[in-house]
């Protein structure tokens, strides 16, 4: 019999996995944030070129005028009159964000907050700047890249990307009732 991993789940009780599988199993997860965080990174770096930080792309990525769903509709033209109002200021938020965002997941700092601030980031991208990648028509292929970094990222929360090859191995014990943030360490 192989030795055991001692793992906490996000109640913070303890169980016990075999050592060899599981932990391969953690090792697997942490090389995928890794490298999701490095496909986060090149989204940062798009967001910081100047057609994106000067508000240039904001028409066409936030053009409610392509949505027929009317509640949509109002959604996305919610988010283009918030961007319109600076949209330098909402670019370099943007940026920032996606920037922290790829900064965490390849450290594995604060994984399961991270993975939560993702999902609904992406989903935020989706819903607006994507247009749920309506209208559909005939020939579509897809429903947008950010529809998968929502699956992508709770795929992460759950298989306990955090747990290893991270931060968070290092100061989930000092975090006390905020250790839930982090991902489990082992």
């Amino acid at each position: 019999m192989s030795a055991a991993l001692n793992t906490d789940d996000l109640r913070g009780t303890r169980s016990f996995v075999p050592l060899d599988r599981s932990l391969r199993r953690l090792h697997g997860a942490a090389v995928v944030r890794i490298l999701f965080g490095v496909l986060w990174v090149i989204d940062a770096v798009f967001k910081w070129l100047p057609g994106f930080i000067q508000g240039q792309t904001l028409g066409h990525e936030l053009d409610e005028s392509k949505v027929p769903v009317p509640v949509l509709h109002q959604w996305v033209q919610m988010w283009h009159g918030a961007a319109s109002s600076s949209p330098g200021a909402f670019a370099v938020v943007t940026a920032i964000v996606e920037s922290l965002i790829a900064v965490a997941l390849i450290l594995g700092f604060l994984s399961n907050l991270t993975f939560i601030v993702t999902a609904v980031w992406s989903f935020g991208i989706w819903t607006s700047a994507e247009h749920l990648h309506m209208p559909f028509t005939t020939g579509m292929t897809d429903l947008g890249p950010s529809i998968g970094y929502i699956f992508a990222a709770l795929a992460l929360f759950f298989a306990g990307a955090g747990a290893t090859w991270s931060v968070d191995a290092v100061i989930r014990p000092r975090l006390g009732r905020l250790a839930p943030l982090a991902g489990s360490a082992g």
